[in-house]
């Protein structure tokens, strides 16, 4: 289901993500830096005073460059993009800015190039030994994926998937806070799927457990993939069965509460599908 006029991060537009891995070299001119510092990313002022993604050329001399080993990630039309391997660039000519800058950056090709760095990023960061027998990780030419000299143990990228709930009751949607974290606006019911378990299953459980209540009609809305939290997003609308009293679950949410379609608040940010669902419904065009 697509909702015209509503963009979320990976919308961008005419633009080409290859996501395929080849083992190709940095162009210093041309290429992109995606450098990260835990949660942070390395940024530039642009001319007009905008953040964005820095080049190779702006962050690093051609003699630091000739030095450091780039690791290629992606391309997004004829843009590639390269991050450090086992080094942390300086902050010389950026600055380290939260992950969270990336949700204003424009244009949206940029935005999403940075989110789906840090992605991939921290999963480089963290999976520089083999799990198996410590040995250190070489990574394999064909593909994207690290491979163990000594086991031959074999480690591709990590994917959550997370299923996010749009509940409803008649002309009324469920919106939620998160007991913890930094985000602080309403949010639909959400929750990582486990192993074992089918995306309906996990639309019952993550309801059932979080507010209490029981859903039915499990219908399919759309998908996101969500950098932030490394993570595909699939978002699906569930009618309410029975009783529509909540009994929250205080250790996930801090509050449920049911909103007619004309009180839904509209979302600062219309990037991810959380915001997208809320709007749909508040519009009428979710029954």
């Amino acid at each position: 289901m697509t909702i015209e006029g509503s963009y979320l991060l990976h919308d961008i537009g005419d633009q080409i993500y290859r996501c395929e891995y080849t083992a190709r070299e940095a162009v210093y001119g041309r290429d992109y830096l995606l450098a990260f510092e835990d949660d942070q990313i390395l940024l530039v002022h642009d001319e007009p005073g905008a953040l964005a993604l820095p080049r190779i050329s702006e962050v690093m001399s051609e003699m630091e460059f000739a030095s450091r080993e780039l690791r290629y990630l992606f391309s997004v039309s004829e843009r590639s993009f390269f991050a450090p391997v086992h080094w942390s660039a300086s902050t010389g000519r950026g600055e380290y800015m939260s992950i969270q800058s990336l949700r204003t950056i424009e244009p949206q090709w940029m935005a999403f190039a940075g989110v789906t760095g840090y992605h991939l990023s921290y999963w480089y960061r963290r999976n520089r030994y083999c799990g198996v027998c410590a040995t250190e990780f070489m990574h394999m030419e064909q593909e994207r994926a690290l491979r163990c000299p000594k086991c031959g143990q074999v480690k591709h990228p990590d994917i959550a998937v997370a299923v996010i709930v749009g509940v409803t009751c008649g002309d009324s949607l469920l919106l939620t806070k998160y007991a913890g974290g930094v985000y602080r606006r309403y949010a639909l019911v959400a929750g990582f799927v486990e192993v074992g378990e089918s995306l309906d299953d996990a639309v019952r459980r993550e309801v059932l457990e979080e507010t209490g209540l029981h859903v039915d009609r499990i219908r399919y809305f759309d998908s996101q993939p969500w950098g932030f939290s490394r993570s595909l997003l699939v978002g699906f609308f569930a009618d309410l069965v029975g009783p529509p009293t909540v009994k929250l679950d205080s250790g996930e949410l801090s509050e449920a509460v049911w909103f007619k379609r004309q009180d839904i608040p509209v979302s600062e940010s219309s990037i991810s599908l959380t915001s997208k669902m809320m709007s749909a419904f508040r519009d009428g065009r979710v029954c």
